[in-house]
């Protein structure tokens, strides 16, 4: 179970590392192999199941939006 306190500094380290641009810090928070899916994803990527699985994929995209 995931305590008051873990997702508190969880999303406290995802927010810092999103508004830092820090791609590789916003990564971390996840497994190698994790899936996204998104509306946006159709328009940003054009992949038309609006689904990315991994790190290299979803890095990508992110990296799209960060820019």
């Amino acid at each position: 179970m995931i305590t008051s306190e873990f997702a508190r500094q969880f999303s406290q380290e995802w927010l810092s590392a999103w508004n830092a641009h820090d791609l590789e810090a916003i990564l971390s928070h996840y497994a190698d192999d994790f899936e996204m899916i998104s509306p946006y994803i159709v328009a940003i990527t054009g992949e038309p199941s609006g689904a990315l699985k991994g790190k290299r994929a979803v890095g990508g995209y992110w990296a799209t939006a960060l820019a």
